[in-house]
């Protein structure tokens, strides 16, 4: 039965391949779905191919509880990847032909010069200084807090600070890095965009550091390269082997970086990926088994916007689908009971979880609507580099990973940075446009004057 569930998960990753390809070739261009496509498939096929095969050969110890008896009924889980698949593919349709009116009719805050563009990021970089050194100032300054980063990442609080829901805006010193870096690629190559390109850049480093986060590093140091590869790669084909190649090298870079750093140790990579990626299926089969959290009724997804406010606000009085989960499989949510580390939920566990299997389809659905409108948003982005650069950047963060961690409090808190970053530009952007209008308007009033 194994064997079957194996050849089913491969089949599903091809055709999800195949769909990736022809639609990317048909617009002409890599999209958003094109990315969640890809990161389907490679999850829920290929990956859980490799986790079936690791468990069955003694290799993932640590969920053979979880997956192990149900080997039985192992391709439903692929029969549910499909009917999710085809809740994006439709979320993502539905929604294209409003989106995509809106893409030729609103007017975007463009400019006809960078300059407003790197103010901007300068003034992101600038707010992400300033209120890192708020928020860390109890700890120490920016370097004490290294010394309290593995508490706190584990859901504990060794020092009371009164101003910890700033440490989010930390994140805005991305956003800035890699603006200057799409500033650069699009042909503004001044001393003032390559400061701010080495400065936003270091500090970011930091703030990765700082924050333990390995996918989040990860993340961010890909999207250079691949910002870089979507500007210059018209062919999507190409784009999309290079895509292939990099996810794969990112993998790579995943284990080697945590078998250096101590945080997971495995004997081979086929080990690391097979209990890497168990925690999908074991959540899914896990919610299955206790069968009590499977009417949450997307009280989540209703709260969502709550979570752009600082947890003490909204922890008391709701439980995030992925403290439920964790306290499913470890006995404990996060921080409680000696449970350091967190189960977060994939998209398809996320949609089971809601309405039982109703509920799949749905959040496929939502998911597609989301990566469609974060695609009209890119759009929308006037200058070459800096539109593949935050292409780059959001299919990475959300289109592939948002997959893979599919709780809403971690969608909307994990890009805070993104959202506070796009209210700066736009209000610099704002103040451009003012800016140019009335120095038109002064020249044509003076041209007047003197006639």
């Amino acid at each position: 039965m194994t064997d079957l569930a194996i050849v089913c998960a491969l089949l599903f990753g091809l055709v999800c391949g195949v769909l990736a390809v022809a639609h990317s070739l048909f617009v002409g261009r890599m999209t958003m779905l094109d990315w969640a496509l890809m990161a389907l498939g490679g999850m829920y096929g290929l990956g859980w191919a490799i986790v079936m095969a690791g468990s069955r050969a003694g290799l993932n110890p640590l969920w053979d509880d979880w997956l192990l008896p149900h080997s039985s009924v192992y391709f439903l889980h692929t029969v549910s990847a499909v009917v999710l698949t085809f809740g994006v593919i439709l979320g993502w349709y539905a929604t294209d032909r409003f989106w995509g009116a809106k893409t030729a009719t609103l007017r975007s805050f463009r400019h006809p010069t960078l300059a407003p563009w790197a103010s901007a990021f300068w003034l992101i970089l600038l707010i992400a200084v300033v209120l890192q050194w708020l928020y860390t100032y109890v700890y120490g300054g920016f370097l004490g807090i290294l010394s309290y980063s593995a508490d706190i990442r584990s859901g504990i609080f060794p020092v009371d600070n009164p101003l910890s829901f700033l440490q989010p805006f930390g994140g805005l010193s991305l956003i800035s890095a890699l603006g200057f870096w799409g500033i650069w690629i699009s042909g503004k190559r001044g001393l003032w965009s390559f400061l701010g390109l080495v400065f936003s850049f270091i500090f970011s480093i930091y703030i990765l550091y700082s924050w333990l986060g390995r996918m989040g590093f990860l993340v961010f140091i890909a999207a250079f390269p691949l910002g870089y590869a979507i500007a210059r790669i018209r062919s999507p084909l190409t784009l999309l082997a290079v895509c292939v190649g990099g996810f794969s090298l990112l993998l790579l870079c995943a284990y080697l970086v945590s078998v250096s750093m101590g945080i997971k140790s495995a004997d081979s990579l086929l080990a690391f990926l097979s209990r890497e990626l168990s925690f999908p299926f074991v959540s899914f089969f896990a919610q299955l088994r206790l069968g009590e959290n499977l009417f949450l009724g997307f009280k989540d997804f209703i709260a969502a916007p709550l979570y752009l406010l600082p947890s003490s606000l909204w922890l008391q009085w709701l439980e995030p689908i992925g403290q439920v989960n964790t306290a499913v499989i470890m006995g404990a949510p996060k921080g409680e009971e000696g449970v350091t580390g967190a189960i977060p939920v994939d998209l398809l566990t996320a949609g089971i979880m809601q309405v039982h299997v109703v509920g799949i389809p749905v959040v496929g659905v939502l998911f597609g609507a989301l990566i469609r409108f974060v695609q009209f948003l890119v759009d929308r982005i006037p200058f070459l580099g800096v539109r593949a650069v935050f292409h780059a950047y959001l299919a990475l963060k959300i289109a592939v990973l948002a997959a893979f961690y599919a709780q809403p409090n971690q969608v909307v808190a994990g890009n805070f940075a993104l959202i506070a970053g796009a209210l700066v530009i736009v209000f610099c952007l704002w103040v451009g446009r003012v800016y140019v209008f009335r120095s038109r308007e002064g020249v044509e009033h003076s041209a007047g004057a003197r006639s």
